[in-house]
């Protein structure tokens, strides 16, 4: 009874420590997404998983580099940049991360965070 108790305990474990999902952020098309970085506009469509209060939170530690309009009904937060330079949208990625983050879609193609923004952001 003990080993059957222990097997379970140890199963469950398991599951906590691996059954996490990732989460995605996606991107229109990349059309979309290089005339965002252009205007220094990027829109992203964040998951379900990230809420209104999660955005706001977590925007606020990078006001001096980017300001986010969130829509909380089709998820697409758009970052506007202070200063559209590589390393202000470098911060993009941090944003992304503190909402647990941690690939990209961009049309059929899914990247990694510093993937993303070594094709795309830099």
């Amino acid at each position: 009874m003990k080993k059957v108790a222990l097997l379970a305990l140890a199963l469950g474990l398991n599951l906590l420590v691996f059954g996490q999902k990732t989460l995605n952020a996606s991107v229109k098309n990349k059309t979309e997404l290089q005339s965002g970085i252009s205007t220094g506009n990027i829109r992203l469509t964040l998951p379900e998983e990230v809420t209104q209060e999660n955005v706001t939170m977590y925007a606020k530690y990078y006001a001096n580099m980017f300001t986010v309009d969130f829509d909380a009904k089709s998820h697409v937060a758009t970052f506007h940049m202070l200063t559209n330079d590589a390393n202000s949208r470098r911060v993009i990625l941090r944003f992304l991360g503190a909402n647990q983050i941690v690939n990209v879609q961009v049309e059929d193609r899914v990247y990694d965070l510093g993937t993303f923004f070594e094709t795309y952001l830099q």
